[in-house]
């Protein structure tokens, strides 16, 4: 009998702590429960710091975010990311804002990840453009895919996500 109860008393020492370990919100946990609620509340900067053209090609990400407060969006990127429309080739940064933004949350994948959806993010362009914004698992990063009116790809960013100050 003693045999097992010295068996047994590693098992449940073991146990015991995995179960506490549960219990303690990691650093990232953290940092993901702030990004999901300030995208929950629909009150986020997303700092991007990676941005990816059509065709993949990286562009500039300098300064450049996506911003929420509610129903108004704002978006800005460094100017080689969308081409110039104007005469002279340059516009100096693409900086977009609008009101009566539709966001909401998709799902939850199986992984954990978290997948919101902005519309009319892009009406600067005369669209009614989408992106889809990935929040990944315990972490607060994400992954933004821009859609056209069309729904066809329109290029990609990735950036952290933090709540907008007041």
């Amino acid at each position: 009998m003693k045999r097992y109860a010295l068996l047994l008393l590693p098992l449940a020492m073991l146990l015991a702590g995995c179960a506490a370990q549960r219990h303690t919100a990691t650093p990232d946990t953290r940092a993901h429960e702030t990004a999901l609620a300030a995208l929950d509340s629909q009150r986020f900067v997303i700092d991007i710091d990676e941005v990816y053209g059509k065709k993949g090609r990286k562009a500039d990400a300098r300064q450049s975010y996506v911003r929420m407060q509610g129903s108004f969006a704002e978006l800005c990127f460094a100017p080689d990311f969308f081409r110039p429309r104007d005469t002279q080739g340059s516009m100096g940064r693409y900086r977009a804002s609008g009101e009566n933004i539709r966001f909401e949350k998709i799902r939850t994948k199986r992984n954990g990840d978290t997948q919101f959806q902005i519309r009319g993010l892009r009406d600067w362009r005369k669209m009614d453009g989408t992106c889809l914004v990935t929040l990944f698992h315990d972490s607060d990063r994400v992954y933004l895919e821009f859609f056209d009116s069309r729904n066809r790809p329109d290029g990609s960013a990735k950036g952290v996500v933090r709540p907008l100050d007041e």
